[in-house]
C-alpha cells in the first residue's frame, strides 16, 4: 500500500477515533445507555465505561497519527463493534437497527491499520492483500445500510437534506422532494456497493470518497459548527473509499511500469 493510501487511512481513523472519544466523554456513548438502561448497571459504573473508553479512542488517536499500535487498534476496533452492537440491541430509533452496518467501515478501518501495523512491506505481505478485503467489505456493507436507511426515509436524513438545501440556497425544500431524493440516494449508495464489491473499479471507489466526504460535511452544514464531532466522525465515510482509490491506483501504476519493455 503505498504511503498516501496509508496516511489517509491513518488520519481517517485518527479522525473517527477524536470524536468517538468526545462522544463517549461529553454525551455518553450508546454503550452507556445500554449498560444503564439495558442491564440495569448503576450509572456510575457506565459512565466508567464510557472513560475508559474515552481514554482508549484517545489513545487510538495518537498511536494512528504517531505510530500504530496494534493493540490499540485491535482494542479501538472493539469498542467501536461494542458501541454498534449496544445501538443495535437498544434502540432509540428506527435506523438503530442497522448500526453493525453503518459501524461496519469504522471497525473494519481499525483493523485493516491493525494488519497493515508493525512490518515494513506494506505491498508484498499477505496480509496487506487481507487489509483491503476488509476495507472494501466495511466500505460496501456501511454504504448498503446507509442505502437501506435512505430508502426508509429516515427522519435524520430527510432533516439533513433539507437544512443543507436551506444552508446553501437559502430555500425550503419539502419533505417530499427530500423523501424523493433519499430514494434516489439509496438506489445509489445499494449500487455503488455492490459495484465495488462486484467489479473493483477505482473510479467507484473514488466516487464513493466524494459523496462519503459530502455527507460527512452535510452534518455541518445543516446543523452548524457545534455538530463539528458528527461530522468528524464520519470522516472516514470518505477517507476509507479515498484510500481504496489510492490503493488500486497504485497498483495499476505498478502494473503498466512492469509491463513496459
Amino acid at each position: 500500500m503505498p504511503k498516501s493510501a496509508l496516511w489517509t487511512l491513518r488520519l481517517s481513523i485518527a479522525a473517527l477515533a477524536l470524536a468517538s472519544a468526545r462522544n463517549a466523554w461529553v454525551p455518553g456513548s450508546a454503550i452507556n445507555s445500554w449498560l444503564f438502561m439495558k442491564a440495569g448497571l448503576p450509572e456510575s459504573v457506565a459512565s466508567g465505561v464510557d472513560v475508559l473508553g474515552a481514554a482508549i479512542m484517545v489513545g487510538v488517536v495518537i498511536s494512528a497519527l504517531v505510530r500504530p499500535s496494534r493493540v490499540l487498534l485491535l482494542t479501538g476496533a472493539t469498542w467501536m463493534f461494542c458501541v454498534a452492537l449496544a445501538r443495535w440491541d437498544n434502540p432509540g430509533a428506527t435506523a438503530d437497527g442497522l448500526a453493525l452496518l453503518s459501524h461496519a467501515l469504522r471497525i473494519g478501518a481499525l483493523l485493516a491499520l491493525a494488519l497493515l501495523s508493525g512490518q515494513p512491506d506494506l505491498d508484498r505481505r499477505p496480509s496487506a492483500g487481507f487489509a483491503g478485503w476488509v476495507l472494501l467489505l466495511g466500505t460496501s456493507l456501511t454504504f448498503i445500510g446507509h442505502g437501506i436507511e435512505a430508502l426508509q426515509h429516515s427522519g435524520p436524513f430527510v432533516d439533513l437534506i433539507i437544512g443543507t438545501v436551506k444552508s446553501w440556497t437559502g430555500q425550503r425544500l419539502s419533505q417530499a422532494s427530500a423523501e424523493q431524493l433519499l430514494t434516489v440516494i439509496g438506489l445509489q449508495d445499494l449500487l455503488f456497493a455492490a459495484l465495488l464489491l462486484l467489479r473493483r473499479w477505482r473510479w467507484i471507489a473514488g466516487w464513493m470518497a466524494i459523496w462519503g466526504l459530502a455527507t460527512a460535511l452535510s452534518r455541518v452544514t445543516s446543523m452548524g459548527v457545534d455538530s463539528w464531532h458528527q461530522s468528524v466522525l464520519r470522516l472516514a465515510n470518505g477517507g476509507v473509499p479515498l484510500t481504496l482509490f489510492l490503493a488500486w491506483h497504485h497498483l495499476i501504476r505498478l502494473s503498466s511500469i512492469t509491463r513496459k519493455p
